[in-house]
């Protein structure tokens, strides 16, 4: 009996170790991507002077796109989130590490958020898609 009971524990001891390497292999293979800047986790974030930031991020797989929201209420739950179904202000494919919001985007004294998205395999069964963390700033107010 004892015997059997090493034996089984090896064996789960096996399993969970094959199972760890394999699920960091999977992160390896399919890694996110990073927001680099402007802006913060929390919102609201930094007040930023300009109304065309540059955003700075980490692409990784095969098609990496940009999305900017505007932030609605600035502490939304994640149930809050998934039934409004925000609708980004700025959408763009990237093949670089920093994208323009072009004038006309941002307005003055908003909050917003942004992220990135990845795609590897696009198209494959392996497809997956990675996105960022989102980094909330808000524009300042108009001086007029």
């Amino acid at each position: 009996m004892w015997r059997w009971s090493v034996s089984l524990l090896v064996v789960l001891f096996l399993l969970m170790t094959t199972f760890s390497v394999a699920m960091a292999g999977w992160a390896d293979l399919f890694p996110s991507p990073e927001s680099i800047g402007p802006g913060v986790v929390e919102a609201p974030g930094p007040v930023l002077n300009t109304l065309t930031p540059e955003l700075k991020y980490q692409m990784v797989g095969a098609i990496s796109c940009v999305y900017v929201f505007e932030a609605q209420g600035s502490r939304q739950t994640l149930a809050e989130q998934l039934s409004n179904r925000p609708i980004p202000i700025l959408q763009a494919r990237v093949n670089s590490s920093s994208l323009q919001i072009p004038a006309g985007i941002l307005l003055p004294g908003k909050s917003y958020y942004w992220y990135v998205e990845s795609t590897h395999a696009p198209g494959t069964k392996s497809e997956a898609t990675n996105a960022s963390q989102r980094l909330y700033f808000s524009t300042a107010k108009d001086s007029k």
